[in-house]
């Protein structure tokens, strides 16, 4: 963690925290977002702790996908930041997540990173 460069004074927003599949609406006749809702952990804070979610729960690891969405907001996170948001997040489950998601073959932070938030494939 201590390698990571969080940023110091980063442009603050605010934050839902938890976006996910389930926290989405969407207009049924072609799948368009059409809203978010559950906002009970929002703060303020640097936008990347929003992609945290993004990457965990709505693209499920994956990291092609992550990329797209990356590209549509028209920014992209460095994966160890992303990692480190996640780590930090008050509701982080890490050994859930090593269940629920790919783990690389090595089992490094840098590799987890990269196999859940890396865009540059």
């Amino acid at each position: 963690m201590a390698s990571v460069p969080l940023p110091r004074d980063p442009d603050r927003c605010l934050l839902h925290t938890e976006v996910m599949r389930q926290h989405l609406l969407v207009d049924p006749d072609g799948w368009r977002p059409t809203g978010l809702f559950d906002f009970e952990p929002a703060m303020i804070g640097y936008r990347a702790h929003d992609f945290v979610g993004v990457g965990l729960f709505v693209t499920g690891g994956d990291p092609d996908l992550l990329a797209r969405l990356a590209k549509a907001y028209g920014h992209t996170f460095e994966p160890s930041v992303l990692l480190a948001y996640t780590l930090l997040h008050v509701y982080s489950d890490l050994p859930w997540y090593l269940r629920e998601l790919p783990v690389p073959a090595a089992e490094t932070l840098p590799s987890l990173a990269e196999a859940w938030f890396g865009t540059t494939r």
